[in-house]
């Protein structure tokens, strides 16, 4: 419980799942350089955690689920370039966080793993193949967004419930997009006569 920071020794390569969850005081955590997946819960609760710092030759490929959920002071985060995959709920009501940087190898953001988060601005990587159900649900303070052409599934309600959201911008055809991915106030940039100005209609 009075653990404030969280200094881990280089050589270090795992760390199991929810080893730092629900310490209240937590407000700095350090991922060394081998550690390549956050497991399930690593920081799950943890609503003081401010800072984040990742090596910087940081080989982390997966943030598990749940991994920084209810994380409710963290407002920025840059994850590492060897990030692959973002898991279900890993940032879920991360209600402060405004600014994330996505790494260009991305490929996979899971279920709700934004859901109810304080985004303002959203630059998805031009290899992200995959937006989870929800990923984005109740991100409020979202404006626009631009779906590049590599993503192949978008996940049912992937923008839901993002009252401020105007325009997304879906120039291609993904081979999947779920029902009510945005609200009726929101308009879909596309291709006319494409499988998303159908689904749009």
């Amino acid at each position: 419980n009075a653990l404030k920071e969280a200094h881990l020794p280089e050589h270090l390569a795992r760390i199991g799942a929810g080893c730092f969850a629900e310490c209240p005081r937590l407000r700095l955590a350090e991922i060394p350089t081998y550690v390549e997946i956050l497991q399930a819960g690593t920081f799950l609760e943890d609503r003081k955690l401010q800072e984040v710092r990742f090596a910087a030759e940081s080989r982390l490929a997966v943030i598990g689920e749940d991994a920084f959920a209810e994380c409710t002071a963290l407002e920025r985060i840059s994850l590492p370039d060897s990030v692959t995959k973002i898991g279900d709920r890993a940032f879920r009501r991360c209600k402060s966080l405004a600014e994330i940087h996505f790494p260009a190898k991305l490929t996979h953001i899971g279920e709700e793993a934004f859901y109810f988060c304080g985004i303002e601005e959203l630059t998805l990587p031009s290899n992200l193949r995959v937006i989870g159900d929800s990923a984005f649900f109740r991100c409020k303070n979202l404006r626009t967004v631009y779906v590049p052409e590599s993503v192949r599934e978008i996940g049912r309600w992937a923008f839901h419930g993002c009252s401020r959201l105007e325009r997304i911008e879906i120039l291609h055809d993904p081979d999947e997009i779920g029902p009510w991915i945005i609200n009726r106030s929101c308009t879909i940039v596309c291709q006319k006569g494409s499988k998303v100005d159908e689904y749009a209609q």
